[in-house]
């Protein structure tokens, strides 16, 4: 956790209390989206990632995740967890630059931990979020086009 929370530091400029809990949330978000598998592995093998997701579960967001909610189902869009992840770290403070350099430091260390086709998986659990803060998804192997 402190390797990934100094590369965030490094890359993006927050103050490392900022940085903690940017990554807290954006782990707790992928452990919410896929709870087993790929995610648990690299959340499992990365020091302090358990104790990240539980402060992100404790801080408080304002009211803001019921009001994304809210907003989504009364559009009819249902749940919109994308959504509240990007509404919590536009809240801790980080523009569009830096919640991209974030998931790409996010997705580099689980590479370190888990391998590339690991990474790959959880990195194709991002394609809205991906799009929206410029980074590109590689879909995992088996599901690529063969030639």
């Amino acid at each position: 956790m402190e390797e990934l929370t100094d590369r965030v530091v490094q890359s993006t400029s927050l103050e490392p209390s900022i940085a903690k809990a940017a990554i807290g949330a954006v782990l707790m978000f992928l452990r919410d989206e896929v709870p087993e598998g790929r995610v648990a592995e690299f959340i499992d093998k990365m020091p302090g990632a358990r104790a990240a997701v539980t402060a992100a579960q404790a801080r408080g967001d304002g009211g803001l995740t019921q009001a994304i909610e809210g907003m989504t189902s009364f559009m009819g869009h249902g749940r919109a967890d994308l959504n509240i992840l990007i509404g919590k770290l536009a809240n801790l403070g980080l523009n569009e630059t830096q919640s991209r350099q974030l998931l790409e430091a996010t997705l580099t260390r689980a590479e370190a931990l888990i391998g590339p086709e690991g990474a790959a998986k959880i990195r194709a659990m991002l394609p809205e979020m991906a799009m929206r803060s410029g980074v590109t998804p590689q879909p995992p192997e088996e599901m690529r086009p063969r030639m």
